[in-house]
């Protein structure tokens, strides 16, 4: 089978650091071939550190244009939309987007309904959905390891803003004209993470506070929520913990399951009268392999349009509840 030609809009840290190792892992079906980037020695460093031996182009047009059949889109969040638009809409390109799809709903179901009219591929890069112990976790639920579910917290702190840590000097990150800031950078992943494994949320309520830094969006969230299914949660989300930290749990009738965030963390299972005990993961088929997958027909892709709608709508519901200080309802 020929190899999938990929192409990058963005060269920044998730695409030097996830996509592009990603996309190498499976060379034998996919070709990385060309590469653009606001600025220009940016895709000139990915292309040598990584020895792509890809095309450097001056424009996304000009990309779009030379041959590729799927993009990623790696860029601030509110160009998301209108990249993704030319792609679909203007070359008929599939399209694995960086989290959140987009900034709005209007703007997320025109993407959705392109790619549907178009019979083109829009992935968005939920990453949980192909994490291999969130998958674990997914499967234990739905085999009713801990019975019915009563109550899960989800706590993910750093100590800094990823312009400062992750990216140093990418400041769009906690910038409100870019749609950056805490909630759509990691509250996009944890709130879908509790949406998916739990069910859908009725209800949101959440404080969303600056508490450290000078910028215009919120460095800590916490946020509660009411479940459809009588379940409930909270979410705490944070930018001002020195030391970091993470963990995941999930309350049910028969058991609990939780698991921290760092790269060492156990998956454990707690049971009725027994004690904590590490969970056996296995493997998940990446994003980027199931992005090119996709693009050739394979169907069941975890994370389509839909998936990063309803991410979307809980990112939205948060900023919203914060703002009124009243608990929102999902618009789902």
């Amino acid at each position: 089978m020929e190899k999938t030609k990929i192409g990058f809009i963005g060269c920044g840290k998730i695409t030097q650091v996830a996509h592009v190792p990603c996309f190498l892992e499976i060379a034998k079906k996919a070709k990385i071939t060309g590469i653009y980037d606001l600025n220009q020695k940016t895709a000139q460093k990915l292309n040598k550190d990584l020895s792509l031996k890809a095309s450097i182009y001056s424009s996304p047009r000009d990309l779009l244009a030379s041959g590729i059949q799927g993009v990623v889109i790696s860029t601030p969040n509110t160009s998301h939309y209108s990249l993704t638009m030319q792609a679909l809409k203007a070359a008929g390109i599939h399209v694995l987007v960086e989290k959140p799809m987009a900034v709005n709903l209007k703007q997320a179901d025109m993407m959705i309904e392109t790619a549907r009219k178009k019979k083109l591929v829009l992935q968005v890069n939920q990453t949980l959905r192909f994490s291999p112990v969130h998958n674990k976790i997914k499967a234990m639920i739905n085999s009713g390891k801990i019975g019915k579910i009563v109550h899960v917290r989800c706590l993910r702190a750093g100590g800094n803003t990823p312009d400062k840590e992750w990216a140093p000097g990418s400041t769009w990150f906690v910038q409100k004209k870019f749609r950056g800031g805490l909630i759509m950078d990691i509250g996009v992943h944890m709130a879908d993470l509790l949406g998916w494994l739990v069910g859908k949320a009725k209800s949101i309520y959440s404080i969303n506070s600056i508490m450290i830094h000078s910028n215009n969006v919120p460095d800590n969230v916490t946020a509660i929520f009411e479940f459809a299914n009588g379940a409930t949660g909270v979410l705490e989300l944070s930018w001002t913990i020195p030391c970091g930290g993470g963990l995941l749990e999930i309350y049910g009738s028969k058991g609990t399951i939780r698991i921290g965030f760092s790269e060492k963390s156990k998956l454990e299972l707690a049971s009725k009268n027994k004690m904590y005990k590490a969970v056996k993961i296995g493997a998940e088929k990446t994003s980027q392999s199931w992005f090119v997958d996709s693009i050739n027909g394979v169907k069941g892709n975890p994370s389509l349009g839909e998936v990063g709608r309803h991410a979307l709508i809980y990112c939205m519901a948060i900023e919203k509840s914060g703002r009124t200080g009243k608990p929102v309802v999902p618009n789902l």
